[in-house]
Parts: structure tokens; C-alpha cells; sequence
């Protein structure tokens, strides 16, 4: 097939090289397709595409002819000149068959029972561990970890469909400074109590169809740090067995996420720690819990940190919102693909806005209970990270 006039122009541009491919191409049967100025020719120079495959030289460089193997969308082969302004570009290959979906499901749900049935040995094989030893270690705790990893002290259990992790640390911070950490991260709150003389704050989240329990408890304290223990157990036995082992990776990844700041360490001896500031601790935690504990008072502590230079910053892939005060005046202001920016005429009118803001947020990992609105603006306030 012979090029069309307006192709024949295009064509006397390209160098002789080209054209005596081109030339031996057309007699042998193949055609012109496309001829354009984009990709990969330069503005200065060209490209056009065939119908075939090169037949009549081999589809490698040689006599004046750079070729390159492709395998993309565009084309399967691209042969030019050293000067490289213009190219003959081969069709692109055939599209793939599709795959077959149900051989790949079935392969899925055979590897999932698989390593459920593995899980469920494990879990076998500890209870009777427990029971005759009354723990067993975690191969995370190995010797070979760096000092300061936190797996190298953690214990963990597995179940068939759930797992036990604990981590024993030491940190200088008070118990409620921990505690406030955890629910930033978490959404949730503490409740904190005095179970056998020990601190111990608990509570629960679901997390990706995942039901989380934690127990953070106030070991001992010490001249310079705290010692503590922060207990998570996983449960995903309400969700179907081919997201087990889903579940069970996942679960160490959050796991590792929320103690990335921890200090592993030792738990204390039976006799280390000083009693009195001990208590004192606890005291001063359980005080921090208490107050503000009414929603005005959440409020005003809120805005006083605000007025002091705090602000709130959330991040997403549209953008950033940030909500802070100066000038005298509350301010949203928005980037990213929806820009926006708002003052906030009154202290009331910013606090409503605030808690609606906010309000998904600090329900999330409820669901689908419903945040009340003292928990909340707890939860606000935790974000803007004061102890």
C-alpha cells in the first residue's frame, strides 16, 4: 500500500537510511498507519508507524540503523538513524490473554487456608507450651535485634485467628503523657484505674475490620524513667479466612507503628522502682485525667493553647488544612486542589466548627458507635499533642 500524498511529504523529510527501510517495507506488503511529531521524535523531527513487523532485515542495529526492542502500548520496536530525529516504529505487540480469575482465586483461598491451618498449629503448639512452661518466647525477642529495637522486647502469642503482643519499655514520661500519646494516635480513650496498686489504663478499637484491645500498665518508676507494659491483643475471627493472614500482617505493622517511639527494655525487677514516686505519678496522671473534664472547660484549654501558638494541621492527598489563630482572629485555611480560606468571626462560631470538623475523626475506630461530644473535644484536645 503507497503512502498518501500528504504521508509521501512527511516521508521525504527522513533521512535515507529510513527511507530505504520504508522502501524495502512497502514492497514487501507492509503500510504507513501513523506519522506524527511526538513521542519519541523530537519537535524537530518525526516518526511514523507501520502496520507489520519489520520483515525484510533483521530487527537489530547494524548498516547506519539503531534498533531498540519495546514492549509497551505504543510500539514493540523502533529502529533510527544516529542522529536520532526520526524513527520507524513497529506496531505494539498484542494485548495479553486475560487472566484467569478463578484459577487465581482458588490459588488464593488454597494459600490463605494454608497458612490458617499453619497459624492454627502454632497456636496449638503454644497453649501447650504455656501450659507446661507458662509462657513462650516471641522470635522477635532475639538476642541478634539492635538494643534499642522494641521488638527485641516484645512477647507475642498467635492464635488461629487473632494474636497477643506485649511490650515491656522505659520512657521518662508520666503515665498520662504516654496515655495521651497512645489515644492521638488511636482515636479512642483510656480509661485509666488501680488494679493490685498498678496503674492500668485500657481500652478498644476496631481498626480495619480488626478488634483491638489494649492494656498499658505503670510498672514502676525509677530515679530518671518509668518503666511500663503495653498489652495488644487482635482478634479478626468475624472476618472470613481468606483475609486471615491479611489480619495477622497487618496487626505487627500497626503493632510496630504505635511503639515506634518506645524504648524497649527489661521489665523491672520484683523489688526496683521507688514506692513514693510511684504514687506520686500515679496521682498526678489520674489529676491529668480528671481535669478539664467538663466540655467548657475542654474548650477553653483548647483556645488559651491555641492564643499560646498552637495550631491543628491535617493532611490528605487533596491537600493540607491548617486552623490556628492570629491576628486576634481563628483562621481555616486550605491548600492543595481545593484552596480556601476563612476567618472565623467569633470564638463560638470557630469551636462549632471545629467539633464538625473533627467529628468523624474522633468516632472512627467506634464505629459504629457515635464519639460523645465530651470525648470528643478530649480527643481534640489530645490532637493539638499538650500533656
Amino acid at each position: 500500500m503507497s503512502p498518501t500524498p500528504e504521508q509521501q511529504a512527511e516521508i521525504e523529510c527522513f533521512p535515507a537510511v529510513l527511507k530505504a527501510l520504508l522502501a524495502a517495507e512497502l514492497v514487501a506488503g507492509n503500510a504507513v498507519i501513523e506519522i506524527g511529531h511526538s513521542f519519541p521524535a523530537p519537535p524537530a523531527g518525526a516518526y511514523l508507524k507501520l502496520a507489520d513487523r519489520v520483515s525484510t532485515r533483521p530487527r537489530a542495529s547494524g548498516d547506519g540503523l539503531d534498533f531498540h526492542e519495546r514492549s509497551n502500548s505504543t510500539c514493540s520496536g523502533v529502529f533510527t538513524d544516529e542522529k536520532r530525529f526520526h524513527f520507524i516504529l513497529e506496531p505494539p505487540d498484542p494485548p495479553p490473554p486475560y487472566p484467569d480469575m478463578d484459577a487465581i482465586r482458588t490459588a488464593m483461598q488454597e494459600a490463605y487456608a494454608a497458612a490458617n491451618q499453619l497459624a492454627l498449629r502454632r497456636a496449638e503448639a503454644a497453649g501447650a507450651d504455656e501450659g507446661s512452661q507458662g509462657r513462650r518466647p516471641s522470635p522477635a525477642s532475639a538476642d541478634d535485634r539492635p538494643p534499642g529495637d522494641p521488638s527485641r522486647w516484645w512477647s507475642c502469642t498467635e492464635r488461629a485467628a487473632g494474636v497477643q503482643r506485649v511490650l515491656h519499655f522505659r520512657d521518662p514520661r508520666p503515665p498520662h503523657a504516654i496515655q495521651f500519646a497512645l489515644e492521638r494516635h488511636l482515636m479512642v480513650l483510656f480509661k485509666p484505674t488501680m488494679d493490685h496498686d498498678r496503674l492500668t489504663l485500657r481500652t478498644c478499637a476496631g481498626l480495619v475490620g480488626a478488634a483491638y484491645t489494649f492494656e498499658l500498665v505503670f510498672e514502676a518508676a525509677l530515679t530518671r524513667e518509668n518503666c511500663y507494659s503495653l498489652r495488644v491483643e487482635t482478634s479478626w475471627d468475624k472476618q472470613a479466612v481468606t483475609y486471615h493472614d491479611y489480619y495477622r500482617k497487618t496487626s505487627e505493622s500497626w503493632f510496630r507503628s504505635w511503639t515506634r517511639g518506645f524504648t524497649g527494655a527489661p521489665p523491672p525487677a520484683a523489688d526496683e522502682g521507688l514506692p513514693a514516686r510511684y504514687h506520686e505519678l500515679c496521682d498526678d496522671s489520674l489529676k491529668a485525667n480528671a481535669h478539664p473534664g467538663t466540655i467548657p472547660e475542654l474548650q477553653q484549654a483548647i483556645v488559651a493553647a491555641m492564643k499560646q501558638g498552637a495550631c491543628f494541621i491535617t493532611s490528605n492527598k487533596e491537600g493540607d488544612t491548617r486552623l490556628s489563630w492570629r491576628d486576634g482572629n481563628f483562621f481555616r485555611i486550605d491548600t492543595g486542589e481545593y484552596p480556601a480560606h476563612r476567618k472565623f468571626s467569633s470564638e463560638d462560631e470557630f469551636l462549632t466548627s471545629l467539633r464538625q470538623f473533627y467529628d468523624l475523626e474522633t468516632s472512627q475506630n467506634i464505629h459504629p458507635e457515635k464519639a460523645s461530644d465530651l470525648d470528643a473535644w478530649k480527643l481534640i484536645l489530645r490532637l493539638l499533642g499538650i500533656f
